[in-house]
């Protein structure tokens, strides 16, 4: 019988974007899957061809009766209910960021303890690195054991090291028969993702300027450009994800493990991609006044492949951007 036929999953923020990605790769495995959701990022409508054969609650991991509800009767639990957006609200709500994000990963790994939830993922980050490794666009992969001593960037890096940590000492301490997968999740991307131009990540936004030129203009980057960064597909993702719960049968502790691609792209080569797929004439514009907080971001996959038995992303980033694009363009 097949791994997922009948295990009861829960995933938490499962009507976000990779939540709800995850979500149909599960159902389609034969899991039976329960989502807890605020909705205040994700949208019921991402589950659409699959509302019918899941639990949906409509939920708040703030609140540790909702965490503990959620919680009941699961074997499985994909942590994947955070507070995030684009770099924009990371700057402008720091404080936000770092206390909410530390209350939903205390309260959700709290009540998944307390109900003897068997395997546990925490989807961690490469936003936990030190900002000192990431200061050139041609910056040397970061490797693992290079995120203590801390330095992270934003508060969002802070959180999720500290959910780490969590993990980590729990798991010292020998008070729990849970195991523990940690993924530090670099640059997915894909369909379900936030269009808004306010809290969007860079793809989703220069695909959603572009298609709404020049109604909507100028396509404008902040800074140069020439920062770099390195983009997984969400389909790769999620077979990441599932297999480093496979492998806990045999492991009490997977990672911290970075998931992601290694390939390196500067941010104005991936708006003129986006532009050739537009087919549209359009100018882009650079508006250097803006600081560059993060110069290259690329992560070493090394360790991934070796726990996950070779696994490696398997979709090109010119096929991806092609498929995010018309799924925005569906959309809108």
């Amino acid at each position: 019988m097949h791994y997922w036929k009948n295990k009861k999953v829960l995933i938490t923020g499962g009507a976000g974007f990779i939540g709800s990605n995850l979500a149909e790769r599960l159902v389609c495995e034969g899991a039976r899957v329960k989502i807890i959701d605020n909705l205040e990022r994700g949208k019921k409508e991402y589950l659409a061809s699959i509302i019918d054969q899941i639990e949906f609650i409509h939920g708040d991991l703030r609140k540790k009766q909702d965490a503990r509800t959620a919680m009941k009767n699961i074997e499985v639990v994909f942590h994947m209910a955070s507070k995030v957006g684009g770099i924009g609200y990371y700057l402008s709500s720091p404080g936000e960021v770092i206390v909410q994000n530390s209350i939903i990963d205390t309260t959700t790994l709290t009540a998944a303890l307390e109900n003897n939830v068997e395997k546990y993922l925490y989807a961690s980050s490469a936003h936990v690195y030190p900002i000192d490794l990431q200061m050139r666009p041609d910056s040397p992969k970061m490797l693992e054991n290079q995120a203590i001593p801390a330095q992270p960037e934003l508060s969002y890096g802070w959180a999720k090291l500290f959910g780490e940590k969590q993990i980590e000492y729990l798991i010292e301490e020998g008070n729990t028969n849970a195991r523990f997968s940690v993924p530090r999740l670099i640059g997915a991307y894909g369909k379900n993702q936030d269009i808004e131009l306010e809290t969007a990540s860079a793809i989703p936004a220069f695909c959603r300027r572009a298609i709404e030129y020049p109604k909507r203009k100028p396509f404008r980057i902040w800074g140069t450009g020439e920062e770099t960064r390195s983009y997984c597909y969400i389909d790769d993702v999620v077979e990441g994800l599932m297999k480093s719960i496979e492998k806990l049968d045999s492991m009490t502790l997977i990672g911290p493990f970075n998931l992601g691609s290694e390939q390196r792209i500067k941010i104005k080569d991936i708006a003129s991609l986006v532009i050739k797929t537009s087919g549209k004439p359009i100018k882009l514009e650079f508006d250097k006044s803006k600081e560059t907080n993060i110069w290259g971001q690329v992560a070493d996959c090394q360790y991934a492949r070796e726990l996950l038995d070779g696994w490696k992303p398997k979709v090109s980033f010119e096929k991806g951007i092609r498929t995010v694009y018309k799924h925005i363009e569906e959309r809108l």
